[in-house]
């Protein structure tokens, strides 16, 4: 993860630690042939699932070491300990939904790829935070569990898996309201209206069209986790989860979805003379660029950017927003 996730350079870039905790290692009955070997897997409802029969073995609370783990963070360096996330693939997917129920006092926000909310690790939390999900329709890990080819692409998907999505709903307070948007590669589906109005609780899931199990980087698939996830992130502190923290909070854009053309409003902003607007695809390459803007509201159009999801940045001087946008 550490080698091809690209969080660490992402850190680098955006001037934030990047922390990579290593699991201890258990016998499993690995994937595919249930062969027993050694693993490093972390502690989490899937681990119990693969664990080598008749062999004791001392489980260790990774969520205590996790605990620990951020403590001794904050005891050696100066951080912002309401943005502290977590993000993970396969097995650390599966513990970053555990984080999300049993940590959220520690998380802001938690993010992965591939795996999901276990069911021995399910629990009602007093506190929700946002939780981004990707899985890919050609995922062996979901496609050899449900016996199927591949996950549909399209809405059938939340049949196949409702047990998951039920899950979240019930620990995060959740109704079963969704909103959706779609691109020809990726849907995403979020849940955000809670139960508990007082309760800011998001869970998105998002099908990507045709990846295997991977955690994809723009090289070996041409999406960029990361940079999708790091703009999540960007929205999110332990003070509030509905919109971008950001010196340029009075920034909105819309329509978002659009099938031509979006404004971005700067609004009422006040000390911004002048602005650059870049825009990323799903690889984290630049599709965009306009600098020194001077107007209030600015229009991005689709022949700009193409069709697809994108991140745009808007920044002055030291002062930035990121927010994900669509063209249909």
């Amino acid at each position: 993860f550490y080698n091809s996730s690209r969080w660490k350079e992402k850190g680098e870039k955006e001037k934030f630690i990047t922390v990579f905790p290593t699991s201890l290692k258990y016998c499993i009955l690995n994937y595919p042939d249930n062969n027993p070997v050694f693993l490093t897997r972390w502690n989490t409802g899937d681990l119990q699932a693969d664990k080598c029969p008749n062999l004791q073995q001392n489980f260790k609370d990774d969520v205590q070491f996790v605990r620990q783990m951020v403590d001794t963070i904050k005891q050696k360096y100066n951080i912002n300990s309401k943005k502290i996330f977590a993000a993970g693939f396969s097995n650390g997917c599966s513990m970053i939904h555990k984080l999300a129920v049993t940590a959220p006092d520690v998380f802001a926000a938690v993010a992965g790829v591939a795996s999901i909310l276990q069911s021995l690790d399910s629990m009602k939390t007093t506190k929700s935070i946002p939780l981004w999900n990707v899985i890919g329709t050609e995922d062996d890990r979901f496609t050899s569990f449900f016996g199927v080819s591949s996950l549909p692409f399209s809405d059938s998907t939340l049949l196949v898996l409702m047990s998951y999505i039920t899950r979240m709903q019930v620990c995060e307070g959740l109704t079963n309201s969704y909103t959706k948007v779609s691109t020809p590669s990726v849907v995403s589906y979020t849940y955000e209206t809670s139960v508990n109005p007082a309760n800011q609780a998001k869970f998105i899931l998002s099908l990507v069209k045709g990846m295997t199990h991977i955690y994809p980087n723009g090289t070996n698939f041409p999406f960029s986790a990361t940079d999708f996830f790091w703009e999540f992130f960007n929205q999110t502190s332990l003070s509030g989860t509905k919109e971008i923290v950001s010196s340029l909070d009075d920034c909105k854009i819309y329509p978002n979805p659009s099938v031509e053309q979006m404004i971005i409003d700067l609004g009422s902003t006040k000390d911004i003379s002048k602005y650059d607007i870049l825009v990323f695809n799903m690889m984290g390459q630049q599709v965009f660029a306009s600098k020194d803007n001077h107007q209030t509201k600015f229009i991005l159009s689709k022949e700009k950017t193409g069709s697809g999801i994108f991140i745009v940045q808007v920044q002055s001087n030291e002062k930035r927003i990121a927010k994900r946008i669509i063209f249909e």
